[in-house]
């Protein structure tokens, strides 16, 4: 994942030194579209790219296939953890070409605020790696993460 420079919304409570992702995105969307555009294979391409999949269930599989910019495959992969459908999901994350034995967690919460929803994306366990690894991919996902929820928010705001 990498793109323009990201610096995470500040969180009351939360440090700046943070080692865990936390962002959040407003729709309009239900539950259930905002549950489907994550969980679907369709609907997860329309927005996220063309080889991504997440098993909505526990034990699932999570894969993600994609080229990096000089050309290399990368995968990343895990496994569903546990899940609340229209909810929550938490799944596993790890990437082949990481040196170290390490997955981190991702989690994606859905929470209803009336006349719209919020869709928060945690991503945590970057403390397990070496220090300058952790903080080189924290920083490179938190630029991908947040590309990845402006995609999900412009999908259901255009299905919508």
């Amino acid at each position: 994942m990498s793109g323009s420079k990201f610096i995470p919304p500040s969180k009351k409570g939360e440090d700046s030194n943070s080692q865990e992702i936390n962002i959040t995105i407003t729709v309009k969307a239900t539950a259930a579209e905002i549950w489907r555009a994550l969980t679907d294979t369709d609907d997860l391409e329309n927005w996220w790219g063309d080889d991504v999949a997440l098993e909505p269930k526990v034990g699932g599989k999570f894969r993600e296939a994609w080229e990096d910019d000089e050309g290399n495959e990368q995968l990343a992969s895990g496994k569903v953890l546990s899940l609340v459908p229209n909810k929550s999901i938490t799944f596993t994350w790890r990437e082949k070409t990481w040196d170290v034995k390490v997955s981190t967690e991702c989690s994606y919460l859905i929470e209803d605020k009336g006349k719209t929803r919020t869709m928060t994306v945690r991503h945590t366990g970057w403390e397990a790696f070496p220090e300058k690894l952790g903080g080189k991919l924290l920083k490179d996902f938190q630029v991908g993460w947040k590309y990845h929820m402006q995609e999900l928010k412009a999908y259901l705001d255009d299905e919508g």
